[in-house]
């Protein structure tokens, strides 16, 4: 998690505001950077699995979507 010393940093921010989970056969949109890749990639398709998946970069159990 970042932090700032300063709390007026956050003075006039409005906090993300996230969706309900999509649910299975749903379209969706998906942006961000692939493994290996250095720029950003946009893909689209449906849901097609909801499942707890393991993390190697946070070493943790995060909620997935295939």
């Amino acid at each position: 998690m970042l932090t700032v010393d300063d709390d007026e940093f956050w003075d006039g921010v409005s906090p993300v505001e996230f969706g309900c989970l999509p649910s299975l056969q749903d379209a969706v949109t998906v942006v961000g950077y692939p493994i290996g890749g250095d720029t950003i990639s946009v893909t689209s398709g449906v849901v097609s699995r909801i499942e707890i998946l393991s993390y190697v970069h946070g070493s943790t159990e995060l909620l997935g979507l295939q």
